[in-house]
């Protein structure tokens, strides 16, 4: 860290604030259910099946500042060590983009429409997803 002396400023008067970024994730497969979709559909509210999201949500007082992985398709890893595997459909970082850089949280329909289309039909799909908080 390098500081320059200001003409008539104090150097007393310097502070530092710490400020951390950190890595948020979702991963989860293109039918994977949740409770809610269980509960609608066993309660006859609903017919057809509903999509899981992947929802992303950074600590208090951060947002979402950048996508660091994003892959519908076969991504392989865990959280902070993803990569793309043989499948991958191209638009994977363009929905989380626009709809979560910026924001405090967001949620995103695992809906291949949203990707650019189904990247390898007749595979079960995944939805990997990282985000850096700041």
């Amino acid at each position: 860290m390098v500081v320059f002396e200001e003409m008539g400023g104090d150097p007393n008067m310097i502070s530092l604030m710490k400020k951390e970024t950190s890595s948020i994730c979702s991963d989860i497969h293109e039918w994977q259910p949740t409770l809610l979709n269980w509960h609608l559909k066993s309660s006859g509210r609903i017919d057809k099946p509903l999509r899981p999201k992947a929802h992303l949500w950074c600590a208090p007082g951060l947002k979402i500042s950048s996508i660091k992985f994003a892959s519908f398709g076969s991504p392989e890893g865990s959280c902070g060590n993803y990569k793309q595997g043989n499948c991958h459909a191209p638009k994977s970082y363009d929905i989380f983009q626009k709809q979560c850089v910026g924001q405090a949280g967001c949620a995103v329909t695992v809906e291949p429409e949203l990707f650019g289309g189904d990247p390898c039909p007749n595979v079960m799909k995944k939805l990997a997803v990282e985000a850096i908080c700041s």
